[in-house]
């Protein structure tokens, strides 16, 4: 056996050894969100139940099942949602314009007081993203009562059912109150949804086997450090696909993203314009689709009269204080933020003295610009900044490898500083000088 035939059969030994261990706790992950969602879609699919039966299903289904997954950690998700709603309910009696506003500080605040006062490490690693989506609905509910969207105060059965729907408890995605409730009353029969719930399944498992097994293997780690960054951001942006894949599977397997001709409508994130991104804004935008929207509508918007810089600063504030006081997240979150409005302003006066499409978001069909997208001019502009940002994307990407027991209990500051300055702050640095050339301009 020559030596190309050795190197092939340790490869695929490896992916083997890999890849079954791997695929079977995926699967294994997968069933139970499969089983819990197709009962509670077949028993509302086939049982005429009233309004508040349907709710109350959903809530009891999606206890059992986030039990199943946290154990008694359930207890201080169940806990956020009781006190948010008597706080609502309160709320309510007093005034119908602060509600949203003081229900996020305090929905925030009790992230925070969980992470730092009461809950252990280990566990509040494992309940943070299931803590997050919760805490995103019942802003959502306060803030939508505040703009009048309600006809009355949801009665507690909703409340429940909604914060502990089965379709998306676990992994997400965010939707509002009002899909949720639209969703129930889908109804469908067909092939097709077991299609759909086959196909995201699948490209779940090939994400996760990418994520663990082949992309950490086909980079050595004795290659120059800015490829081994990028390969150890791509091996987590793998785990992201997965993710919002898997929680396509929740949602679909309860019938949710579907409309009534079964055919799915549901978008969490697009790998494409990540890997190969325009700009660094389409990036945070098709990163996470729908939490994107409830920032935008609920955060975004808010702070919008007090200026547009401050609104977006606020958003990105708010989305790190939501994954905890964590100086990883909350660096990489503010970093993404500065340098995402540095290019979008930078590239819009770009666009203006060259007269070419090279703005953030593609430009329109019929746009002013003389050089339009095809054209050379603006396929090369283009093409620098998307090269651009997949270095931003290795650079901000690179911190969250890193060792198993490290992702249980949490990153320090040294761990995010150590690889930025391994990197020589090379983004930031290059972000600065970006923002000089554009108040130069």
């Amino acid at each position: 056996m020559d030596e190309e035939d050795e190197y092939i059969e340790e490869t695929w030994t490896y992916i083997a050894l890999c890849g079954k261990p791997t695929l079977y706790e995926g699967l294994r992950f997968a069933k139970d969100l499969i089983i819990a969602n197709v009962a509670f879609r077949l028993i509302i699919q086939y049982v005429s139940l009233p309004h508040n039966v349907r709710h109350s299903l959903s809530l009891v289904i999606g206890s059992f099942l986030l039990y199943h997954n946290i154990g008694p950690a359930i207890i201080w998700t169940i806990g956020l949602a009781a006190i948010a709603y008597i706080l609502i309910v309160l709320l309510s009696l007093i005034t119908t314009r602060w509600r949203g506003c003081l229900t996020s500080i305090l929905v925030i605040s009790f992230l925070l007081s969980c992470e730092v006062y009461i809950v252990n490490p280990k566990m509040w690693q494992q309940i943070r993203g299931v803590q997050m989506i919760a805490a995103m609905k019942v802003i959502s509910v306060a803030i939508e009562l505040d703009r009048d969207l309600f006809k009355s105060m949801l009665n507690p059965v909703e409340f429940g059912g909604y914060v502990l729907c089965p379709a998306n408890c676990i992994l997400g995605p965010w939707i509002s109150f009002h899909t949720y409730n639209q969703y129930l009353d889908v109804k469908f029969l067909c092939r097709r949804w077991f299609t759909i719930i086959f196909v995201h399944l699948c490209l779940s498992m090939l994400f996760l086997v990418l994520s663990n097994c082949i992309v950490p293997w086909y980079i050595d780690d004795e290659a120059p450090k800015w490829i081994v960054a990028y390969r150890d951001a791509q091996a987590f942006r793998m785990s992201h696909y997965f993710v919002s894949s898997m929680s396509i599977v929740s949602m679909i397997s309860a019938g949710f993203g579907l409309t009534n001709d079964c055919h799915s409508e549901l978008q969490v994130t697009k790998p494409f314009f990540i890997e190969l991104p325009r700009s660094l804004v389409q990036a945070v935008i098709f990163w996470n689709i729908p939490m994107h929207q409830w920032l935008k509508n609920y955060v975004f918007k808010t702070c919008q009269s007090y200026g547009h810089l401050l609104a977006i600063f606020v958003t990105y504030a708010v989305s790190s204080l939501l994954h905890g006081l964590n100086f990883q997240f909350s660096a990489v979150l503010l970093s993404i933020g500065t340098f995402s409005y540095i290019e979008y302003n930078f590239r819009h006066k770009v666009a203006a003295a060259l007269e070419v499409c090279c703005l953030a978001n593609p430009c329109v069909k019929q746009c002013d610009h003389k050089y339009k997208k095809n054209t050379f001019l603006a396929v090369f502009i283009n093409t620098l900044f998307s090269l651009i940002t997949i270095i931003h994307l290795a650079y901000l990407g690179v911190m969250f490898a890193a060792s198993f027991s490290l992702q249980e209990t949490g990153y320090s500051y040294y761990h995010t500083i150590s690889k930025w300055e391994n990197l020589n702050y090379f983004s930031h640095c290059f972000a600065a000088f970006m923002y000089v050339v554009y108040l130069m301009m």
